[in-house]
């Protein structure tokens, strides 16, 4: 032949059974055909020759071929029949051509066959009684897998893991589901519960199909498609207790983290969660990520990044973000932590508690209702924020009047009640008293121009000041201008809708000095008037007082 045929195999997986008191026995031969170091796929023609031991060259029967064998990712099944019913062991040769062509190649090495009772002599189809358990079992004693096939296709392969307690196997490793999922060589542990599928599109209601598979110790995958369960990185132990649920493409890569299910997520931090969802990812240490596109920075310790950690940034440090908690919404535009145990939530219809609706929609984006009756809770609603030093300030809305009142617990002379910060450095208090005073010092201010206050005056005598009532307010009376008139005659303030305090102040002391400058005119013209009548008051008592002098 023109090429080397290798099954490196068949003394593993052979299995041998000869019907008592018969003149022949049923064997079935399964083993592996790797063609050129790869497993063998198509059909090729076989022969099995039988030995007395492992040297003989004086075979026990004429050699059986098998024509046309197919053989599936490099495995192959022969039945035959053989006169050797007295023999206790018996050693198989194989040899193996292309379908057709001349002469066998023999393959190196024999496999032994025993003697066995056949399927079905030791357990009933229908079911036994009286087994014990220490001695009748279905499996293997050596260090070999036992599989189970349905279609002749593996569909449950148990394998015992390498290291011994007490002389024997202390766990195995169980996979399930497709022939193609896998458990990485040495892992121990392993669980594949089922699903999976070769790669290709053998699924036709299916995508991303691919194998499942365990990469570290204790790992587990529950089913789904394309589903991995530890580090994949070439060590088995630095993943442990990695477990994915199901869905698809998802990869649990962090010790003791999990994905739940959904589609392209990943857990790479250590004991990090990944409830389902589409894209997400729970990069950092003991962090939870769900929805579409909820991403937790990743550290430089985190596990294998799979497809939804591969684009997130890194927090720099080992354990990336832990201890955050992002959801996102619908939406697939990444919503990503900034920093270490925060809470993140992306909600574009709106945040609701203690509700189901928003009170004004589309306008409210945070809602918070009052507790139910039932626990007991003030049917009004308090937010109450506290420091770290148990000093706290809350805030209420009262039930039917939705009045917003303001309190602290530890109020002292010279507090505020509220503080109010400007763009400017200027800060509007409410005082502890109840005054609310404005910021209005020259350094938060610019662009000054003077004021003629003769002019102000003039324009508050030409406004027209009334006694009003806010509409549906029930607080009584006011007296004031309109501020459309008001923004007319002084073009002040950014709406001729509104008066401010400041403004109105402004202009209530610009005319107060205009009166107060009309008023000193209006005096010393006055004065003027008065010396001079004084002036001619004393002349003319200058000019009676001489007459009468005269006279006398």
């Amino acid at each position: 032949m023109s090429r080397m045929f290798q099954a490196p195999l068949l003394h593993a997986a052979l299995l041998a059974a000869i019907a008592s008191g018969a003149h022949a026995a049923e064997f079935v031969y399964q083993g592996q055909l790797d063609d050129r170091g790869v497993p063998a796929n198509g059909r090729y023609d076989l022969r099995i020759a039988a030995y007395g031991d492992e040297k003989s060259a004086a075979g026990l029967m004429t050699p059986i071929e098998f024509p046309a064998v197919e053989v599936k990712d490099g495995r192959f099944e022969l039945r035959f029949d053989a006169p050797l019913a007295r023999a206790r062991e018996a050693w198989l040769e194989v040899a193996v051509r292309d379908v057709g062509a001349g002469n066998f190649a023999t393959i190196p090495g024999r496999s032994k066959a025993i003697s066995a009772p056949l399927i079905g002599a030791c357990w009933s189809s229908t079911g036994d009684a009286g087994s014990d358990a220490a001695t009748n079992f279905l499996g293997t004693t050596d260090d070999e897998p036992l599989v189970l096939r349905t279609g002749n296709v593996q569909s449950l392969r148990i394998e015992p893991n390498a290291i011994p307690a007490g002389g024997t196997p202390f766990t195995a490793n169980v996979i399930a589901g497709s022939s193609a999922n896998h458990v990485t060589a040495g892992v121990r542990g392993a669980t594949i519960a089922g699903g999976g599928a070769p790669d290709g599109d053998a699924d036709p209601d299916a995508w991303s199909e691919a194998p499942n598979s365990v990469t570290d110790h204790f790992g587990t995958v529950s089913g789904g498609l394309n589903n991995h369960a530890g580090s994949d990185n070439g060590v088995v132990a630095d993943a442990l207790f990695a477990s994915v649920g199901g869905g698809s493409s998802n990869v649990s890569s962090g010790t003791y983290s999990t994905v739940a299910g959904g589609y392209f997520n990943t857990a790479s931090g250590s004991a990090a969660t990944v409830g389902g969802g589409l894209g997400n990812c729970a990069g950092g240490v003991l962090s939870w990520a769900g929805g579409r596109s909820a991403m937790v920075r990743k550290g430089n310790l985190s596990g294998s990044a799979g497809f939804a950690c591969a684009s997130v940034t890194s927090s720099g440090d080992d354990d990336g973000d832990e201890g955050a908690f992002v959801w996102a919404d619908s939406q697939s535009n990444p919503l990503e932590s900034t920093g270490p145990n925060q809470f993140l939530v992306r909600a574009d219809g709106g945040a609701i508690f203690n509700r189901n609706t928003l009170v004004a929609t589309p306008i409210d984006d945070f809602v918070i209702g009052t507790r139910s009756v039932a626990s007991g809770a003030d049917a009004s609603v308090h937010l109450r924020l506290v420091t770290r030093a148990g000093t706290s300030a809350s805030m209420s809305v009262g039930e039917g009047t939705g009045t917003i009142d303001l309190s602290t617990n530890e109020l002292f002379e010279g507090a505020d009640r509220l503080r109010v910060f400007g763009a400017s450095g200027g800060v509007a208090t409410l005082t502890n008293g109840g005054v609310w005073t404005s910021a209005s010092s020259r350094t938060f201010k610019h662009g000054f121009q003077p004021v003629d206050a003769n002019d102000m005056l003039a324009r508050v005598l030409d406004l027209d000041i009334s006694r009003w009532q806010y509409i549906g307010s029930g607080e009584g009376e006011h007296v004031g201008p309109m501020a459309e008139d008001f923004h007319a005659a002084f073009g002040l303030g950014r709406s001729d809708k509104q008066i401010a305090t400041v403004d109105a102040d402004g202009v209530a002391l610009a005319a107060i000095q205009g009166l107060n400058a009309k008023l000193e005119a209006e005096n010393a013209a006055l004065r003027e008037d008065n010396a001079a009548i004084r002036s001619e008051l004393d002349a003319l008592r200058e000019l009676v007082e001489s007459r009468l002098s005269a006279e006398h």
